[in-house]
């Protein structure tokens, strides 16, 4: 009698394996899209966006910058709130995409009525329209911004079609604090200097 273990041939042909998958009719993780965090602000490496006029909206926004940090907050002015902010501005609300497919909102500033546009905003504005037919990065020089061409082969186009609804993407990227829809928003009753509220009560901002 042989003590030697009773070894299992490997086919070369791989049938040994199948045994190890689940079946894949409810996906795979992976080809499913789902997007759960949207930033808002400038694209940092080279980008699209999206030529559907469906999604970019013109809206009032308040860019907060936090001192210390390089990255810019941006806030949505809701219609009630319209006007009511001195600080806040009109803007063009645009779809930007990396290669990665990872996508971002950047809003673009625009002139207020009676007021002079800056070549920070018109070079923003131009390098948008021109992210929208190649990859481009933003390249900031003497007070005006520039675009680099990414090298041939960098990326396809994306693909556009797989986006969700602009409302959605907008929802996801503002949550519950990205919009300001009254003077209650920490944001307003900073800009206000309004007292702390310590029982969360009404104090008349």
């Amino acid at each position: 009698m042989s003590d030697k273990p009773d070894l299992k041939v490997v086919r070369p042909d791989g049938d040994d394996l199948a045994d190890l998958w689940l079946p894949t009719g409810l996906g795979d993780g992976l080809t499913d899209t789902h997007i759960y965090s949207i930033p808002i602000g400038k694209p940092r490496n080279y980008f699209r966006v999206c030529p559907d006029e469906k999604y970019r909206r013109k809206c009032e926004a308040y860019i907060h910058k936090v001192e210390g940090q390089i990255e810019e907050e941006t806030y949505i002015i809701d219609a009630s709130m319209r006007g009511d902010i001195d600080e806040a501005r009109p803007c063009t609300l645009v779809v930007c995409m990396y290669r990665d497919g990872t996508v971002r909102l950047w809003a673009l500033k625009l002139p207020k009525d009676g007021e002079k546009d800056n070549e920070a905003w018109k070079t923003a504005r131009a390098a948008a329209r021109t992210a929208m037919e190649k990859w481009v990065k933003l390249v900031w020089k003497r007070s005006a911004y520039q675009t680099r061409d990414a090298q041939p082969g960098y990326a396809p186009d994306p693909d556009w079609s797989k986006l969700p609804p602009f409302d959605e993407l907008v929802r996801t990227a503002c949550g519950e604090s990205g919009i300001i829809r009254d003077r209650n928003h920490p944001i307003v009753r900073n800009l206000f200097g309004a007292p702390e509220k310590p029982d969360g009560g009404d104090d008349g901002l």
